[in-house]
């Protein structure tokens, strides 16, 4: 992880995509146990790597999504959040 963690979370990667459909939306980070589709760039998360998990309720069912830790940290340069490395 290049970030501290409360900045992965605190991101703002998904607002208003997560929120307003989604109750009880949880997010956190985990350390994968298989592989998974990143929901961002669709890329492979490989078991053992870090990703952002979320998960909730829409329409009453469960639904939960990973997105890879560099979507996340690309979104946070783009947006101004933190400064770009060189």
């Amino acid at each position: 992880m290049k970030y501290p963690e409360e900045m992965y979370l605190d991101s703002g990667f998904y607002d208003g995509d997560m929120d307003a459909s989604v109750e009880n939306h949880k997010e956190k980070i985990v350390k994968c146990r298989k592989d998974h589709k990143c929901s961002a760039c669709q890329s492979t998360i490989k078991k053992g790597d870090k990703a952002l998990y979320e998960s909730g309720f829409m329409d009453g069912a469960p639904v939960s999504s990973y997105t890879c830790l560099k979507c996340i940290e690309d979104w946070l340069e783009e947006s101004g959040q933190v400064e770009e490395e060189d």
